[in-house]
């Protein structure tokens, strides 16, 4: 049976106004969008245990406005200042992208619902180590503890650094 229509994500309105469901589904595409299944679910299941530990929505924990606790150990950086744009575009042009689009939907559901089990074992934070290095000139930056490392998913490393 082949899949025809997959919601898409929102074009217009703020993601401030959009459901749960959608503002993760977007936030896996944007964060994971060449990962594995498993890599999207991964970040889902990050988003997850934020909201859980430090008792804050959704939107809060995704849509954080705070650069300085983003340069501090913050993962969602496509919502933060210019990359927002790129963002709403890399969104728009998401359609012609279908499998990537459902893994990205059923990663969001899966996860917001505890459909699918964690398989980062509890992470609440993640980054690509190799990207990483190549932005900070061969440094992960100072919240990177390798004994915190909980999974190795794709091309991203998993850490639980809160409690």
């Amino acid at each position: 049976m082949s899949v025809k229509r997959v919601p898409s994500f929102p074009v217009i309105g703020a993601p401030e106004t959009w459901s749960e469901l959608m503002l993760l589904a977007a936030t896996i595409f944007l964060e994971a969008e060449g990962e594995p299944a498993e890599g999207k679910n991964a970040v889902g299941w990050v988003v997850n245990w934020r909201v859980d530990r430090r008792r804050q929505s959704l939107h809060q924990v995704v849509l954080s406005k705070d650069e300085k606790a983003w340069s501090d150990k913050e993962a969602f950086s496509c919502w933060l200042g210019e990359n927002r744009r790129r963002a709403e575009a890399r969104l728009v042009a998401a359609d012609g992208a279908v499998s990537v689009v459902i893994d990205c939907w059923r990663a969001a559901a899966g996860a917001l619902w505890r459909l699918l089990p964690d398989p980062t074992d509890g992470a609440d934070h993640y980054l690509n180590e190799e990207v990483t290095k190549k932005l900070r000139e061969g440094t992960l930056p100072a919240w990177f503890d390798s004994e915190k490392v909980t999974a190795k998913i794709g091309n991203h490393t998993f850490l639980q650094l809160e409690a």
